[in-house]
């Protein structure tokens, strides 16, 4: 079992599904649709899961891109929204992805569950002849920022047209960074 690896998805299962729940979309959905969204990350988390549970030898290269794209997807958030430093040293998210205020401190714990996740399974499970796909998936950070403000952009549109479904501060956020 890849315990640090369990947690880097369950950030990243946790970031996706909480944005679904808050009203901002889930990522790759503004590409595929809601409901192809929802079928290709079932069958990714329900692949992880079995992989970190496994431990299996041969989906080392596969667990260490999940952790680099872990981080890189957790680092996107603070380049792209206020932050502040809480407790004087951890850096903490005032507002993000036209989440409502009081949805941001939950936000912030699931972000740096998949930041601790990936970083530990990167540096305690990756094995030396998987470090580039490690480095692979950090590399994704450009194209996750990106990504992540077509996102915003997208569903700020989906608010306009339909308010009712959509996190009303999607109408009054503004860009990311």
């Amino acid at each position: 079992m890849k315990g640090w690896s369990l947690l880097a998805l369950a950030g990243t299962a946790g970031h996706h599904c909480f944005e679904r729940w808050a009203g901002v979309g889930m990522v790759l959905e503004p590409f595929l649709g809601r409901r192809r969204t929802n079928l290709f990350w079932t069958a990714i988390f329900s692949w992880w899961l079995t992989e970190a549970l496994t431990g299996r030898e041969g989906a080392g290269a596969w667990r260490a891109w999940g952790a680099g794209t872990s981080v890189a997807g957790a680092a996107v958030h603070f380049a792209d929204w206020p932050w502040s430093l809480k407790w004087g040293f951890l850096p903490w998210l005032d507002a993000a992805e036209g989440l409502t205020p009081e949805r941001v401190p939950a936000y912030n714990t699931i972000l740096w569950v998949w930041l601790v996740g990936g970083v530990a399974s990167g540096l305690g499970e990756t094995e030396r002849g998987d470090r580039r796909w490690l480095l692979l998936g950090l590399a994704t950070a450009p194209g996750l920022r990106a990504s992540a403000r077509h996102h915003f952009a997208w569903a700020r549109e989906q608010a306009r047209r339909d308010p009712e479904s959509w996190s009303p501060e999607l109408l009054h956020q503004g860009p990311p960074r």
